[in-house]
């Protein structure tokens, strides 16, 4: 018996060596058993993340029945699954305990470790763990966290592809103004003159000959009499002031003027 433990005992020492660097260690009510660590909040009905596993640093043999229980003053024996196995090498391994009782709103469950051996080891842990339906859910501040990432995310793809549509190599096509005076409606065989744009013309100051020819005495001269009346004309009326100017007899030299050319039969 007493090799049989020491081997035991060696065997426990070097798998509490490897557990302990992963996975944090309780002390119970019972100083020859300790357990690993719960999740203090989890999800009804639910695997465990790791493996619950017990420890017996007492003398137990082996193929001896573990049993978990679990309950506080609301729900005094809570509905476990998976919650028995045998002891081997000192060390009770569960590999799938499932908690299926909810502990109540604000309230944990107090764990019950039951070695049954002669006499019977029993350890209590109280406080361990909570039990309910949803589980642990992110606090708020972590919601607004999140939810600030991902609106932030989604501005900058928006900018992104802001940025992408402007440095694209492909253009859009779009009509050119073009610089072109727009031309008249009507033709100018209505008009004796050019098309003029409705344009703002400055004040012209414009001489009006007014000459007189007397009939009486032909061979006295009389000088023309002028005066310069500040007149707003359109360009039409100046260029006929101008051809008035001009005199007669070029004006029906120009017109009776004829180029002969050679009748050919």
């Amino acid at each position: 018996m007493g090799a049989d433990y020491e081997k035991a005992l060696i065997a426990l020492e070097e798998t509490m060596s490897a557990v302990n660097s992963s996975v944090k260690l309780l002390s119970t009510g019972c100083p020859n058993i300790i357990c690993t660590e719960l999740p203090t909040h989890w999800r009804s009905n639910k695997s465990l993340p790791t493996p619950f596993i017990v420890f017996a640093l007492g003398p137990v043999p082996d193929g001896t029945v573990v049993t978990i229980s679990a309950g506080n003053e609301e729900n005094s024996c809570a509905d476990l699954r998976n919650n028995k196995t045998c002891m081997n090498g000192q060390i009770a391994r569960f590999s799938d305990l499932r908690f299926v009782g909810k502990s109540g709103r604000g309230k944990n469950f107090h764990l019950t470790i039951t070695i049954e051996t002669k006499p019977v080891q029993i350890a209590i842990i109280e406080k361990v763990i909570k039990v309910t339906v949803d589980g642990p859910r992110d606090s708020r501040t972590n919601k607004r966290t999140v939810t600030h990432r991902r609106s932030a995310a989604s501005d900058e793809s928006n900018i992104n592809m802001k940025v992408r549509r402007r440095l694209s190599p492909v253009t859009i096509p779009r009509p050119v103004p073009t610089l072109v005076s727009p031309l008249p409606v009507f033709s100018p065989l209505f008009n004796s003159y050019s098309f003029v744009p409705n344009t703002p013309i400055a004040p012209a100051t414009t001489r009006l000959p007014l000459t007189f020819a007397s009939t009486i005495a032909t061979h006295h001269s009389i000088t023309p009499l002028s005066c310069s009346i500040p007149v707003n004309l359109p360009r039409a009326q100046l260029r006929m002031s101008n051809d008035m100017e001009e005199p007669i007899g070029a004006r029906t030299r120009r017109k009776t003027t004829k180029i002969w050319k050679p009748y050919v039969h």
